[in-house]
């Protein structure tokens, strides 16, 4: 009887603990405030970012000297943004030549908090984000 009873305790408590790891965590906490990217121009003349909201909308807002706009874009042409941008940034980070030191003017990119920061006088880099920045800005545009 004893035996039945430490038997039913230790079921009962395992059952409890089981129920308590079972939960699943969101990753959306860390991706609905901030930007999934951003890439901003030296002195921060012009500023490009996405972001996705709560609700699962994505927009592009662009901010310059002349004002900013906010664009809703479409589900997949924020994802294929993503990752065109993602592949970029640990291109840059990771696969070409660091930028000479002391340099004064950069890009500013960031993708999910993690900052890399591009001389704008390195040429091989440039060439790589100006195409990006462009479709960027153009599909800020509503």
């Amino acid at each position: 009887m004893r035996n039945l009873f430490f038997l039913g305790l230790i079921f009962t408590a395992t059952s409890l603990w089981a129920q308590n790891d079972e939960r699943p965590e969101s990753n959306l906490d860390l991706r609905g405030a901030k930007p999934l990217l951003l890439i901003e121009t030296h002195g921060g003349k012009e500023r490009i970012e996405l972001e996705r909201s709560q609700s699962g909308d994505y927009y592009l807002n662009a901010k310059s000297k002349d004002g900013s706009q906010k664009n809703k874009i479409s589900r997949p042409k924020a994802e294929g943004l993503d990752q065109r941008f993602s592949a970029l940034f640990l291109k840059l980070q990771y696969e070409m030549p660091e930028d000479e030191k002391g340099c004064k003017q950069h890009w500013k990119l960031v993708l999910r908090g993690e900052e890399l920061l591009v001389c704008n006088k390195n040429e091989q880099k440039n060439q790589e984000i100006n195409p990006l920045f462009s479709e960027l800005k153009k599909d800020s545009t509503p």
